[in-house]
């Protein structure tokens, strides 16, 4: 198949598990022989398919809000720009839309003006972004004013959605609570790149564990709990290490988390990474002996604790949204009932004494990731997808 894949943002631009997935799904598609090029946003070039022609409504790192002139704005923009590529490089025989995040629902209308069938990804909650206004009093008024034709550009209206997969169950609750009409769509947990992620041997926990933290360093991840749970472990008289492997979301974030970690006490036993080449992050999980994924926010599912699984890593966590549905249904890592230091310290230190759990979690996590988490499995479904809507199409 001749595919396009429309994406806010592509590697090297990454915020987090969403861009990566989109790379890892381009990169597996033209192994399998099908021809793949990516419309995103930058700085108009053109290199190896990829071209950064789209302009966002607005950056990230800046407050997310309606934008709804902003959006009108980038509207004009983008069904140029997205006009120019079809007419120039041809009409694909499907499209696959990774996320419209502040690159407004244009592009689609563009899309359906040429007949070409598109599948929706939904792995966070991008498409509430473009619902209709519902804020009380006067504000509320105008919102809703604004939100009608002819100035509804930036809404789902007259946007027609056939094919979705959504990541979790709860991501697909969340979204069509906002826009009802949205169809059930697909769900299916994303895949781990096993090209990239492959396990160790087992190894025991020993009594000095290496702890990782991978990961974005944000606030609703919750680094400075890692750090607690250092401290923690040393009150039950286990010194441990602790490696984060991401960058923060400031530098000033950065900086509150080292004074946090001099705070503690614990700073001689921190290292600081900072942001990982992907092609090298496995062999950071596969150093490590404890991996942390910890949220405080409900995270449409996450990736780091998958990416772990992979390399074979026991996996502490404290997961919200859909990490806890699928760990939920498939108890492959050691839970903590609360994001906290000392809860996530007395889940290690009980995991430590029980090295037969740690080789079942272990061996439980790799067999969940071949026959489930597998990112072949995720672009099988996505191909079947695509597939489908080339035939409904008339094309192949």
């Amino acid at each position: 198949m001749k595919l396009l894949i429309l994406t806010n943002l592509y590697p090297p631009d990454v915020l987090g598990g969403y861009e990566l997935l989109a790379q890892d799904v381009v990169d597996e598609l033209r192994s399998r022989g099908h021809s793949v090029s990516v419309l995103t946003s930058g700085d108009g070039q053109a290199v190896e398919g990829v071209q950064r022609i789209l302009r966002l409504s607005r950056t990230f790192g800046s407050e997310a809000r309606k934008d709804r002139a902003r959006h009108l704005i980038v509207a004009v923009h983008n069904a140029t720009a997205v006009r120019h590529h079809l007419r120039s490089e041809g009409v694909p025989d499907a499209a696959l839309v990774m996320s419209l995040r502040r690159l407004g629902v244009e592009p689609l209308r563009v899309l359906r003006e040429f007949a070409v069938p598109y599948v929706l990804t939904v792995n966070d909650d991008w498409p509430v972004a473009f619902a209709s206004g519902n804020g009380p009093g006067l504000r509320g008024r105008i919102g809703r004013a604004l939100d009608r034709a002819p100035w509804s550009k930036h809404m789902w209206r007259d946007v027609a959605v056939d094919r979705v997969l959504y990541l979790s169950a709860c991501t697909r609750d969340l979204v069509r609570t906002a826009v009802p009409w949205f169809p059930p769509g697909l769900v299916r947990w994303q895949g781990v790149n096993q090209k990239l992620f492959s396990p160790r041997p087992f190894r025991r926990i020993p009594s000095q564990p290496e702890l990782l933290f991978a990961g974005r360093l944000h606030p609703t991840k919750a680094p400075e709990v890692a750090l607690e749970t250092l401290a923690a472990l040393r009150s039950l008289g286990i010194r441990a290490r602790l490696t984060f492997a991401g960058a923060p979301v400031s530098a000033p974030y950065q900086v509150e988390l080292s004074h946090r970690s001099v705070a503690l006490g614990v700073a001689e036993d921190v290292r600081w990474l900072g942001l990982v080449p992907r092609d090298r992050l496995a062999d950071v999980y596969r150093s490590s002996d404890v991996a942390l994924f910890l949220s405080r926010w409900a995270e449409p599912q996450g990736l780091t604790y998958m990416e772990a699984m992979a390399c074979g890593v026991n996996v502490v966590a404290y997961p919200l949204g859909g990490a806890k549905e699928l760990l939920d249904a498939c108890p492959v890592v050691a839970r903590a009932p609360a994001c906290s230091g000392p809860a996530i310290a007395r889940a290690i230190a009980d995991l430590m004494r029980d090295p037969i759990r740690q080789e079942r979690l272990v061996a439980d996590g790799l067999q969940l990731v071949d026959r489930r988490l597998s990112l072949d499995a995720y672009v099988d479904d996505l191909v079947a997808l695509l597939g489908n809507a080339c035939q409904l199409r008339g094309g192949a």
